[in-house]
């Protein structure tokens, strides 16, 4: 008898268990050629600081420390955002930096950026015998809004849409800055 009780007991509680977790964790990898050597492009992305002349979604930048590892951005979004982002890789030999944004205020949600984290990968490599370049922007977050019905707005698939943009955003400025078109 009481093993039938456990295993009804077992039955009820296994579904709370599945829906007590938050988030997933999402990716977005976005990649892009660009007609220029690899070291132009790395000239332009390796600055921590020169996202803002390059993604037209970020308007001011400040860096703690340059782009020496441990240093700390402030971006200013286009919508008037501020988050801060660490760099915890900036791979000069290899061309790669990896950064990530600061954890955000308990129930902040960044207009248009419907994420609580963010972590951003970037690598830029030669393509053709160094004649172009690719270069990715790979991400790992997971978006803001914590419960297991989240608004429209606030989806995984809002969240890695919106990521995506940010990452395309970016790529296509530093093609236009590498190109001089």
């Amino acid at each position: 008898m009481n093993y039938l009780k456990l295993a009804l007991l077992s039955i009820l509680l296994v579904p709370s268990f599945v829906f007590a977790h938050g988030p997933s964790r999402q990716k977005a990898l976005v990649s892009i050629e660009i007609d220029a050597s690899p070291d132009k492009v790395w000239g332009i992305v390796s600055d921590f600081c020169s996202i803002e002349k390059w993604n037209s979604m970020v308007i001011t930048c400040s860096a703690s420390q340059d782009s020496k590892k441990g240093s700390i951005r402030t971006i200013e979004y286009d919508t008037g955002e501020r988050v801060s982002e660490q760099l915890f890789k900036h791979d000069v030999v290899n061309m790669k930096m990896l950064y990530a944004m600061e954890q955000l205020e308990k129930g902040r949600i960044i207009k248009e950026l419907p994420i609580a984290t963010l972590s951003t990968g970037i690598s830029v490599t030669s393509v053709d015998d160094g004649a172009s370049t690719l270069v990715q922007m790979k991400g790992a977050f997971y978006r803001a809004f914590p419960g297991p019905t989240p608004p429209e707005d606030q989806t995984d698939a809002a969240a890695i849409e919106a990521v995506k943009i940010l990452y395309k955003t970016g790529l296509e400025g530093i093609k236009f800055a590498a190109e001089g078109n």
